[in-house]
């Protein structure tokens, strides 16, 4: 379904499976054409709801000119090949997004040796890693075709007769890029910031990583943005992005205490405290539970309230307070 959600600003809403249920594809209107930010995932149906909205607008896949991912999850990235293709619209892209989501490092791979050893080190067993990896290996692989990217270079592009700036931020993913317009105060800000959820944090790729600072660090970019309309990947679009940022604070400083409350002078792993705070989840919940609970680790040890040991024999990672 698709309706404009303000003046010349369009929102496609994308079925995506679990509890996200939905994402958000925006079209902007512009007299030299039209601009699409985040074309949504390759998931069956997703085609036909474009072919809708396009006839229900109007116009023609060749009024597209311009197509924005904001990130490489295949949620946002994963239709950018085929609508490219009907479009002939170029596909902007940053490059290191670009380069994470279509040519990964080891340290990003699914089923990499890394990948495995960095899943046992927190306590995770082999039969779980099995699961995660084919899970986890068919829900990130993005399906051809492939776009053909041009990589954003100017910290300003217009789109849709607006120009917007281009605003990195990290956390969610390393170089996830939100667009704002400061004339209107209008924020196209991705997963970066969502209505009703807070926003997944990366997984960490070691124990010198912090993505949840870096993520805490965008919020505040964000806020000085001072934005009067927040148009969202995930849910509706909102107005009060200092009430909002204030909810996600208070969910971090909430879980951060409660994984102090888990710790204790003895060492005990990822897998203890997502078990004692979640209890039994299944293999693709596990891996999103490990993760979240690594990433405040992470950031409680950078402001020196634990410790990590690794055991030698096990390459478990055990967590302590200091």
């Amino acid at each position: 379904m698709i309706g404009e959600v303000h003046p010349g600003i369009y929102r496609l809403r994308l079925p995506v499976p679990g509890a996200l249920r939905s994402m958000n594809s925006y079209l902007l209107q512009g007299k030299q054409g039209w601009s699409v930010i985040d074309p949504g995932p390759n998931f069956p149906g997703c085609n036909e709801e474009w072919e809708v909205a396009i006839d229900d607008l109007g116009i023609q896949f060749s009024d597209i000119k311009q197509i924005l991912v904001t990130h490489g999850h295949i949620d946002h990235v994963g239709l950018a090949g085929w609508l490219q293709e009907q479009s002939g619209a170029e596909v902007l892209m940053n490059r290191d997004e670009y380069n994470s989501t279509f040519y990964p490092e080891e340290t990003e791979k699914i089923g990499s040796l890394f990948y495995y050893n960095g899943m046992a080190s927190l306590g995770i067993n082999a039969a779980e890693i099995e699961q995660i990896t084919n899970i986890m290996g068919y829900v990130t692989a993005v399906m051809e075709p492939w776009p053909q990217v041009r990589f954003l270079q100017d910290d300003s592009l217009v789109m849709g007769d607006r120009t917007w700036e281009v605003i990195l931020t990290t956390g969610h993913t390393n170089a996830h890029v939100c667009l704002f317009n400061r004339e209107e105060g209008l924020l196209l800000s991705g997963d970066q910031i969502l209505p009703t959820i807070s926003t997944v944090i990366r997984f960490p790729i070691g124990v010198e990583d912090n993505p949840l600072r870096q993520y805490l660090d965008s919020l505040t970019i964000l806020k000085e943005l001072n934005p009067t309309k927040i148009m969202p990947a995930h849910g509706e679009p909102f107005n009060d992005m200092d009430a909002r940022i204030e909810q996600l604070l208070h969910h971090h400083q909430e879980r951060l205490q409660q994984i102090m409350d888990c710790l204790s002078d003895e060492p005990c792993t990822v897998r203890t405290i997502v078990d004692q705070l979640f209890g039994k989840l299944d293999a693709f919940n596990l891996f999103l539970a490990s993760g979240e609970i690594s990433a405040h680790l992470l950031l409680l040890q950078s402001q020196g309230k634990l410790q990590i040991s690794q055991d030698s024999q096990s390459v478990l990672l055990g967590f302590a307070l200091v």
